[in-house]
């Protein structure tokens, strides 16, 4: 039986996330942890601070945060602490727009690829990954909980993005060069995704979505 872990001594964000910026998505206690390290990259200092390692865990992609606390002997006190931390964080980003821009090389391939793939019903998921990494996959989900995003020369072409992954990239652009689907943010965001292999669709058609995968 682990030991009961309670809330490190000294430990906790409150004097450092002044809720700047309040917003309405909320940390949860339910959440799989990979979604919380997705959408909180700069989280692992937190976390690390709690005795958890949550970047570099296998489990982190079924296991939600509450699972992985009493895995490590936590009480429900702590747990409650970690998740208002992690919200004190959230809060303290700067907020970013609910908007994705798609060029028209982008959805003029994405066409291409759902017309070759017999899938022009569907339409198109952004996808991350707790690296920055990023995919877009075929998806025909009407959930009213998405944003849904076109080309006004190609409007039959829609890419849905969750409200938490456009908290994360709200603003970016979808374009197609060089062979590959590539994210650009805004010039003066520097340090969310490097220009290199993390604004590139990463899978290569073997992230597990295999034909759905429009890389």
């Amino acid at each position: 039986m682990p030991e009961t872990k309670k809330k490190p001594a000294g430990k906790g964000q409150k004097d450092v996330a002044l809720h700047k910026h309040p917003t309405a998505l909320r940390v949860q206690k339910t959440m799989p942890v990979r979604e919380i390290v997705t959408l909180l990259p700069e989280s692992e200092p937190i976390l690390a601070e709690y005795g958890l390692h949550c970047f570099h865990c296998a489990a982190n992609a079924y296991e939600t945060l509450e699972e992985g606390c009493l895995g490590h002997g936590f009480e429900a006190e702590a747990i409650d602490e970690l998740v208002e931390d992690l919200q004190n964080l959230l809060d303290a980003k700067p907020p970013r727009p609910e908007t994705l821009t798609v060029t028209l090389d982008a959805a003029k391939t994405l066409k291409r690829l759902a017309e070759e793939e017999s899938r022009t019903d569907q339409g198109l998921m952004v996808t991350l990954d707790e690296n920055g990494g990023f995919c877009l996959e075929f998806s025909d989900t009407t959930s009213k909980e998405l944003k849904t995003f076109t080309h006004a020369e190609e409007p039959t072409m829609k890419i849905f993005a969750s409200t938490m992954t456009l908290a994360r990239i709200g603003g970016a652009t979808i374009d197609f060069r060089e062979g590959r689907f590539k994210l650009d943010l805004p010039a003066d965001e520097t340090g969310l995704l490097e220009e290199s292999k993390k604004n590139t669709c990463t899978c290569g058609g073997k992230c597990g979505c295999g034909e759905s995968c429009a890389c």
